[in-house]
């Protein structure tokens, strides 16, 4: 038997070869939420460790105080033929920037061989988790965005943001369609530097709000990305959407349960998103405030076969959930730019195997 290598790439590499492309991986996100409402993907169930966790947070279906985790994520998808397989692992703790240590989360996305189940690739996933959990959040306002120039409130400026905002600008004509920006932090430093960052790159009209409550108020599309741990932190009650708005639920929590209850509309990027209990929406059918027939799959909004947005008055949530399709498929783009590129470094997994 034949000596087993594997292609590592390190988070430079892995940018070279496209990790941070925000319209490659808007489309690689359209392509795999099309192909799971198809039938060509599959998503195992995400298993997850939280470590210094008080232990009546682990009985806990929603919510918990702790905040070291690692997220084990894994899929497959067949795009006409062309089959992927990548597992993800990525650790995270928000204490991490605040304590000098770097970004609260890393990662490594795993390429497998489709046929053997061999590793063919390992590569970071930071990158690509992040870059493509923005693109998710602006696939959303792609389809489901009123009609016309959209204000846009963003909550919290960290890198989810950074990319999601950068996504929308993408999705809604190169930022035709945005109107003016209203950015909200708790930090007004990153705030403005934020801000002033859109102003320079996009000329975009962007306004730093005093308050979430204004920023909200004030905007059509509303993209919150923090780091909260519990629904009794929701801080954004149903009578600060204006008509028309699309709330894009992409960091869980933001919201209280009654802006479920109430919008017009309820999508996500699949209906397996109903079986996570832990998050929305799927514990908003165990705690009655929806039913499962309410949630709209956004794959079908993508192959014509389920209805989207009806009129500019109606307001919509989008429950953008993360799912390792997305890594995979990412991950399955970069591995081949790295191998047509000669980028990377082989890695043996074994010179002759323990066992034949």
């Amino acid at each position: 038997m034949s000596k087993q290598e594997f292609l590592y790439l390190s988070q430079e590499e892995a940018v070279a070869c496209g990790a941070d492309d925000i319209p490659a991986t808007v489309a690689d996100v359209n392509r795999a939420t099309y192909l799971l409402y198809r039938g060509d993907a599959i998503e195992a169930t995400t298993a997850t460790l939280f470590w210094d966790l008080p232990k009546d947070d682990l009985k806990k279906t929603v919510g918990y105080k702790g905040t070291k985790r690692a997220n084990i994520h894994a899929a497959f998808l067949d795009d006409d033929g062309d089959r992927m397989v990548g597992l993800k692992n990525i650790p995270s703790n928000p204490e991490n920037p605040a304590k000098g240590r770097g970004p609260r989360a890393s990662g490594l996305l795993t390429m497998l061989d489709p046929e053997s189940g061999y590793p063919i690739a390992l590569m970071d996933a930071a990158v690509i988790s992040c870059i493509r959990t923005g693109a998710l959040g602006a696939l959303g306002a792609r389809y489901l965005r009123k009609s016309g120039k959209n204000d846009v409130a963003v909550i919290a400026t960290g890198p989810i943001n950074q990319a999601a905002m950068e996504a929308l600008v993408h999705v809604c004509e190169d930022g035709r369609d945005i109107g003016t920006v209203h950015v909200f932090d708790i930090s007004a430093d990153r705030a403005e530097a934020f801000a002033e960052n859109l102003r320079k790159t996009y000329e975009l009209e962007v306004i730093v709000s005093e308050s979430a409550e204004a920023a909200v108020r004030a905007s059509d599309i509303i993209m919150p990305a923090t780091t909260l741990t519990d629904p009794g932190q929701a801080y954004i009650p149903y009578d600060w959407l204006r008509a028309g708005a699309l709330f894009i639920d992409l960091s869980i929590w933001d919201a209280e349960y009654e802006v479920f209850a109430k919008a017009d509309k309820l999508y996500a990027n699949s209906i397996d998103a109903l079986d996570r209990k832990n998050l929305t929406p799927g514990c908003l059918v165990d705690a009655g405030v929806m039913t499962p027939e309410q949630l709209l799959d956004l794959g079908g909004v993508i192959a014509g076969e389920v209805p989207g947005r009806d009129n500019d008055e109606q307001i919509i949530v989008y429950f953008a959930r993360g799912m390792a399709i997305y890594d995979a498929i990412c991950g399955h783009r970069v591995h081949k730019a790295a191998l047509s590129r000669k980028t990377g470094q082989d890695l043996p997994l074994w010179t002759e195997p323990y066992w034949s």
